[in-house]
């Protein structure tokens, strides 16, 4: 659907700003109405448009103790996820800490061994090596017991999450998580990467009020930050368009041993969010979904450009073999569903099998989500065990988490978000999960929520994509979701010419209005366009560099026989 005019902020936005109609355009289709929202959304600054983070409701006593811990020489004691948001979270507080001089404990859950979150092994091991302060990042907003037992064995617990919270407070001696209605912070958006960085703010915010010098300079810490911000796709709007604004640029220039290795087993150079999202973060990722994912904090966090580069080969070693576990997975649950006999009435997914890998299965129910667009739940089950860890992932509009809990007494445990689930539940329930689940989706869904939407922002004519458009597009970057990038329509297209490059993708020549453009479409060669045919096109202009040649395409986001007054 093409985003209405809004004539009256538009007109605003550029006699304020002085900006052109087409950038005024894109920013009212995202509701970014007024002055003050379009210029701090464009410039982004670190110093002006970063709030303070004693806006925490616990920050002050969080970071009290984090000094008085290094004060006293007690023993300070990370417990992080084993996901990109996890991983680089915790290597900004590792290197925050070490800088600091201290050397703190770290544990890491072993996804096959350990399972999800903050476990009852992993709090034991900490106290055995000596911890008296934890801090969690990405995980422990639901670990009442967990968190309880570490205060029994001594351990004072410090919680950075993001994660749904279960309404009874935690008995930590601080809770750092912007999705809690009374945390304080006003933005709910920051990802597990981004509370342990304005936790790491609020430490330093303490030691310089007491003097201390000289101290970490945090501005060095955004290329981890945005690492986990972009992976686990929270909304690039407020704090986190800052962070990642800002944190893209010191990516490109970092010099940290283990970024260094990291781009290049990527073959990335200048890094964009799109390079961090399917190129950078799978490799973080692949540690820990075949391994262990302490070797993913350790490349982040080493000053040895030696370990660096065997870290990073390792890990790209292994992102390779889970992307071969993940064909041999998707190939599988495609089957299934299609085996199934009722699917077409269905309006959700949820398959098991004792074969599938469960740091895996994840990324296949996403692979799901987008072929049928439904809800989707794989469970690798262990038939040793006689329990299976489950992945879902959501589609647009629905939430899932809220579906789920409708279904809680199906599972042994769960946690997650609106978009993205884990579960534990026992082989034996999962038949009655699965109608259950799909109850709870029929009850929350109209079959108008299962046809997928592509928001587009104008319909232009060829002679509307030029340069100024794309100084216009760069000014709104970086994208993702809260801020998708701009995809515009052009109808009555007319196919010049046609060929397929690559293993599977289409590439065009096309006129419209009386100018050619080139235009790529990945992954769409089986599509049926041949040459003189009229079309009409969904696309995002970019800039092609090939061979030292840069010239503008382009970039198909679908396409369809040409329509009249449609």
């Amino acid at each position: 659907m093409v985003a209405p005019r809004r004539p009256e902020p538009e007109g605003l936005l550029q006699r304020e700003l002085g900006i052109s109609p087409r950038l005024a355009g894109l920013l009212a289709n995202r509701d970014i109405v007024t002055p003050e929202a379009a210029d701090a959304f464009l410039s982004a600054r670190l110093a002006e448009h970063l709030r303070s983070p004693m806006l925490f409701r616990d920050m002050g006593r969080a970071a009290e103790r984090v000094v008085t811990a290094l004060r006293r020489g007690e023993r300070l004691a990370i417990y992080g996820d084993y996901d990109v948001d996890g991983i680089s979270g915790s290597a900004i507080l590792l290197t925050f800490l070490r800088e600091l001089g201290h050397e703190p404990l770290l544990h890491i859950p072993h996804r096959l061994r350990d399972g999800y979150g903050v476990t009852e092994p992993g709090i034991r091991r900490l106290a055995e090596g000596g911890a008296q302060v934890m801090i969690t990042v990405d995980c422990g907003a639901v670990a009442h017991r967990e968190i309880a037992l570490a205060g029994e064995l001594g351990i004072e617990a410090i919680v950075c999450d993001h994660h749904q919270i279960s309404g009874t407070p935690l008995p930590a001696h601080a809770v750092l998580n912007p999705i809690e209605p009374d945390g304080g912070f006003p933005f709910a958006g920051l990802c597990g990467a981004g509370v342990a960085f304005y936790l790491a703010m609020g430490i330093r915010m303490r030691l310089r009020e007491a003097g201390v010098a000289p101290l970490p300079d945090l501005r060095r810490y955004l290329d981890l930050v945005t690492l986990g911000t972009i992976a686990d796709i929270v909304p690039l709007v407020e704090e986190n368009r800052v962070l990642v604004k800002h944190g893209l640029r010191e990516l490109t220039q970092s010099a940290r041993p283990g970024m260094v290795a990291l781009k290049t087993v990527s073959g990335v150079a200048a890094v964009s969010s799109g390079a961090v999202g399917f190129r950078l973060a799978p490799r973080l990722n692949a540690g820990g979904r075949l391994a262990d994912a302490t070797r993913s904090v350790e490349l982040l966090s080493t000053t040895d450009r030696a370990r660096a580069e065997q870290l990073a080969q390792e890990l790209d070693q292994e992102n390779r073999a889970r992307q071969a576990i993940e064909m041999e997975i998707l190939g599988d649950a495609i089957a299934r569903v299609e085996e199934t006999p009722d699917f077409a009435q269905r309006r959700s997914i949820v398959l098991a099998s004792p074969e599938w890998h469960p740091g895996v299965i994840g990324i296949v129910a996403s692979r799901l989500v987008e072929r049928y667009y439904r809800p989707t739940i794989l469970i690798a089950a262990d038939e040793t065990k006689g329990i299976g860890r489950g992945s879902g992932r959501s589609i647009r509009h629905f939430n899932l988490h809220d579906a789920v809990t409708a279904c809680r007494e199906s599972l042994e445990g769960f946690g997650g978000h609106r978009m993205a689930i884990g579960l534990s539940i026992r082989s034996e329930r999962v038949a009655e999960f699965a109608e259950r689940f799909e109850d709870a989706v029929r009850a929350r869904t109209s079959e108008e929520n299962f046809v997928p939407e592509t928001d587009v922002d104008a319909e232009l004519s060829f002679r509307d994509v030029d340069e100024g458009l794309l100084a216009d597009l760069e000014r709104l970057e970086p994208f993702g979701m809260g801020n998708p990038e701009p995809v515009f329509c052009s109808r009555g297209v007319t196919v010049a010419s046609s060929r397929v490059v690559g293993e599977n993708h289409l590439k065009l020549f096309l006129r419209h209005e009386g100018r050619g453009m080139e235009a790529i479409g990945f992954g769409m060669a089986d599509r049926p366009v041949r040459e003189g045919d009229a079309i009409d096109v969904l696309y995002s202009p970019q800039q092609n560099e090939w061979n030292g040649n840069v010239r503008l395409q382009l970039r198909l986001r679908d396409l369809r026989p040409a329509q009249a007054g449609d």
